[in-house]
């Protein structure tokens, strides 16, 4: 897995945080995320468990993003992502806590 590759995972387990998955939150991560391979990508994320979705990210984590700075910035990509849809509501508030603990750890 490189770099644009885990971007394009936790963004896409971000985006699911509301146990759906908007055209304007998948053209966001295409667009911030370049993934060649988008659809594999999808197809791992769809393929994981929960717990396997969070170890993943947490494997990969200080790999792509060891500092501060870059786990800040990862994290505002995030945020930017929750409120592509327009409803930022408390299943996505809930998922942006656990995600900051999760890249902050």
């Amino acid at each position: 897995m490189n770099r644009d590759q885990f971007r394009t995972f936790l963004l896409l387990y971000a985006a699911n945080a509301d146990m759906q998955q908007t055209e304007l939150e998948t053209q966001y991560i295409r667009e911030i995320a370049p993934c060649d391979n988008f659809d594999e990508m999808h197809a791992l994320f769809t393929g994981c468990s929960d717990y396997e979705c969070l170890q993943l990210i947490l494997s990969y984590r200080d790999q792509f993003f060891p500092t501060v700075q870059d786990q800040d910035n990862l994290l505002q990509e995030v945020a930017n992502l929750f409120q592509k849809d327009g409803d930022y509501g408390l299943l996505e508030g809930n998922a942006m806590k656990m995600i900051k603990k999760l890249i902050h750890q």
